[in-house]
């Protein structure tokens, strides 16, 4: 059996502790939340406000999607979105750069991914030389494949060509095409790529890497400035969390809304990959 780490920790930055969590407010607080893909690993944002916790919080809750972490944390820097669920490796690179971001809650700390590969290549060893898609160079994706490889004995720069493709789809698309040999992908594609005979070479959340994957992130000020609306929106996560993986069926009505499919085996496949 598959040992699975979805949401499997919750850590919350250290200040939030020392704060009681409001029941109720005086007044309902209003405020942009960006998420930076649609992928079932961020999916606790829109289970959190389509289950009520974020009203049942106290606060009336605008989701915006932008594309990537860079433009999420350009909008929060800019004061259109309060926080942004995205990457931790795009939040720590922003800090390091000099931005004032924060992690301050986590979602996922290890890859969830899976290394798929054509039909003919049924061992790791047999990518020699092939050519792998990744999202983009630097990414989480980018970092799971150079990361899980090196726990196989393989050098990403030396032993594969990694390009850059992009979006989950697009590289499916390129794998199907036979333009690669291989690509990175979750659910729902793992489901497809069984049933197109693809071989699932490598399970990262069984290598357990540690990695900061899915993050809340706000910046220090804001944390200073609202620490009731912060401490309520992490309490309606944890409340989506819980939600999620005690009440399957409203919750995969939600993913259904959120990855735009009925696919209901797609979306069985999705909700053991990330409840469990």
């Amino acid at each position: 059996m598959r040992t699975r780490k979805r949401f499997a920790g919750f850590f919350i930055f250290l200040s939030l502790l020392l704060l009681p969590v409001p029941h109720a407010q005086a007044q309902t607080k209003r405020l942009n939340l960006a998420y930076t893909a649609t992928s079932p690993y961020q999916a606790v944002l829109i289970i959190a406000k389509e289950a009520g916790f974020f009203k049942k919080n106290g606060l009336d809750v605008s989701l915006i999607f932008t594309a990537g972490g860079s433009l999420g944390f350009q909008a929060m820097l800019g004061g259109d979105v309060a926080m942004v669920l995205a990457d931790g490796s795009a939040a720590v690179a922003g800090s390091l750069a000099g931005a004032d971001i924060v992690i301050l809650a986590s979602l996922l700390n290890t890859f969830p991914y899976s290394l798929v590969s054509l039909p003919e290549i049924k061992r790791v060893e047999q990518l020699r030389g092939g050519k792998i898609a990744v999202s983009r160079f630097g990414s989480a994706t980018d970092l799971g494949v150079r990361m899980s490889l090196a726990k196989v004995g393989l050098n990403a720069d030396k032993d594969v060509t990694l390009l850059q493709i992009g979006a989950q789809t697009a590289r499916f698309v390129a794998l199907q095409s036979k333009n690669v040999q291989a690509t990175i992908i979750t659910p729902p594609f793992t489901l497809t790529a069984r049933k197109l005979g693809y071989n699932t070479l490598i399970d990262m959340s069984q290598l357990n890497i540690p990695f900061q994957l899915t993050a809340l992130v706000a910046t220090r000020a804001y944390i200073k400035s609202q620490r009731d609306v912060v401490a309520s929106v992490v309490q309606s996560l944890v409340e989506g969390i819980h939600f999620y993986k005690t009440e399957k069926e409203p919750s995969i009505k939600i993913m259904s809304k959120y990855l735009q499919t009925t696919d209901r085996e797609a979306l069985e496949e999705t909700y053991r990959e990330i409840a469990l």
